[in-house]
């Protein structure tokens, strides 16, 4: 692959990047030598573990939480939106109603950027860390880039829905009364600005000058990874 199609690969972990102060464009996330430490945060310390979150994640992550309610939101008319929300029970509700507030800044794509642009960032500490080598990073990174490229059209909604997704994560451990009016102040926390400001205008973004449509030659898939029917 050409290097401006590999930087868009790393480019779905950019969200990441942007709030943790790391690189945009390295295949290892963090430009320094040391191996990072995934035990702690995310139970990941071996090659199989690494695989396994990922292919778990990208397909059946947190996204799962808002998937039913945006594909409902966007095939119901206002009358029928109103009559559903009523027959829910309230934790429901008030997911189905953010669901309703963030579908013009994410799309039917929801929040699987929150899911996808985390595995990348796992890939490349897994690279790092020497569990992958580079060819299988490229070639899972491709697969990350393909159900990007399947459910958003642009990378403000690819942000927007990774943003819509850390907001919903940092508020579900809450009950209910306190959940529905955090979700409500998510849109001006601190860090979620953060992100969204550090893409939009640091001059290192990737987003800046990076096309979305960019043509990817992905490459193919390394003998070394068995991952029985998953691609």
């Amino acid at each position: 692959m050409e290097e401006i199609e590999q930087r868009w690969l790393y480019a779905l972990s950019a969200p990441m990047a942007a709030l943790n102060g790391a690189s945009y464009t390295s295949p290892y996330y963090y430009d320094e030598e040391s191996k990072i430490n995934l035990g702690e945060s995310w139970n990941v310390d071996s090659r199989q573990q690494l695989l396994d979150i990922v292919m778990r994640m990208a397909d059946n992550g947190h996204a799962t939480d808002l998937n039913t309610a945006y594909w409902r939101y966007q095939r119901a008319l206002p009358g029928e939106w109103q009559t559903l929300l009523e027959q829910l029970s309230l934790r429901e509700r008030i997911l189905h109603d953010y669901a309703a507030r963030t579908f013009l800044d994410c799309g039917f794509g929801g929040t699987r950027s929150w899911d996808l642009g985390r595995m990348g960032f796992l890939l490349r500490c897994g690279l790092r860390n020497e569990w992958i080598s580079f060819d299988e990073s490229l070639w899972l990174q491709g697969r990350l880039a393909a159900r990007a490229r399947h459910y958003y059209g642009s990378w403000s909604s690819y942000v927007s829905g990774y943003v819509i997704g850390r907001g919903l994560w940092a508020c579900s451990d809450l009950p209910d009364e306190q959940f529905s009016r955090q979700l409500e102040r998510q849109g001006s926390e601190h860090w979620n600005q953060h992100i969204v400001a550090s893409l939009s205008n640091d001059p290192d973004s990737p987003l800046v000058d990076l096309p979305w449509h960019l043509e990817l030659n992905l490459p193919e898939q390394p003998a070394s990874l068995d991952l029985g029917n998953w691609s």
